[in-house]
């Protein structure tokens, strides 16, 4: 668990940092306390997916038994021990709401809103590091946990082929990178 969260912090700062170097060679990025907020807003949106394990524990799936134990610990005020333990059973939230492809096609197109309208620093940090969120781990569990990958398409009512699910990589992949330079 420790390896991949590692990974995570890895891939958010140094994604931010290529960002951010780009755009400091395009001059694209004005050095003032809107950088700041741009930062925070990625770093908060890349931790907002993890919000979904809480949606998937505490809305979703309350009473099975990783709901149950969860509950005890945060009306317990263990709060840590809760966090602890919503990150060590994550094998166990199969659906989670955040990592399907149904989710993703709704960020790429608030994505997309986000890059030509929003004008706050924030917002557009925001949607960035979700998106760094995503792919990462749509791109991690396509090429080393496809188990965990085929949860990707929990919402679609039908088989869903292999090509199909190569694209859907590949597209996501290709709209994520042209955008995250315009973010």
């Amino acid at each position: 668990m420790k390896d991949k969260i590692s990974l995570h912090q890895i891939i958010l700062f140094g994604t931010l940092a290529v960002v951010v170097l780009g755009k400091l060679v395009t001059r694209n990025l004005a050095l003032d306390l809107g950088i700041l907020w741009w930062l925070l807003g990625a770093i908060i949106g890349f931790i907002f997916v993890f919000t979904d394990r809480f949606v998937y524990s505490f809305l979703m799936k309350p009473d099975e038994a990783l709901g149950i134990r969860l509950r005890e610990l945060f009306e317990g005020k263990q709060f840590s021990e809760g966090l602890m333990l919503l990150l060590n059973e994550r094998h166990e939230q199969k659906e989670l709401v955040m990592r399907s492809f149904l989710f993703v096609m709704v960020w790429l197109v608030l994505a997309f809103l986000a890059v030509t309208s929003i004008i706050s620093p924030f917002g557009r940090g925001f949607m960035l590091g979700m998106g760094i969120h995503l792919v990462f781990d749509l791109l991690y569990d396509y090429f080393w946990n496809k188990e965990r990958f085929e949860l990707w398409f929990w919402q679609i009512k039908r088989v869903v082929s292999p090509e199909e699910k190569r694209w859907f990589v590949i597209i996501v992949s290709l709209v994520f990178t042209l955008l995250a330079f315009n973010f």
